[in-house]
């Protein structure tokens, strides 16, 4: 869901964000948390979300600064590997 303006030129340059690999024998996880709200801040390096599973949780850090823009899973819904869960629109 996305609550900012979109501007269509602009659009091209947001960054997908991506549920990292899992490990061999792991196909799903669990979004566990979400550090950075919806239209929140991102700074390149700082924890974005966290994903668990059974063994350990993975935080994920945001690969650019921006604004996280849309939010494609929430909080308890399973993921897998390569799955786009936001998108953020870079600063």
């Amino acid at each position: 869901m996305c609550y900012c303006p979109r501007d269509l030129d602009d659009e091209n340059r947001w960054v997908d964000v991506l549920v990292p690999a899992l490990g061999e024998a792991v196909s799903t996880a669990l979004l566990v948390v979400w550090w950075v709200e919806l239209n929140g801040r991102t700074q390149r390096g700082e924890p974005l979300f966290e994903v668990g599973t059974e063994k350990t949780v993975f935080q994920v850090e945001a690969e650019v600064d921006g604004v996280l823009a849309e939010i494609h899973a929430q909080i308890g819904d399973s993921v897998s590997a390569g799955m786009v869960v936001g998108r953020i629109r870079p600063l």
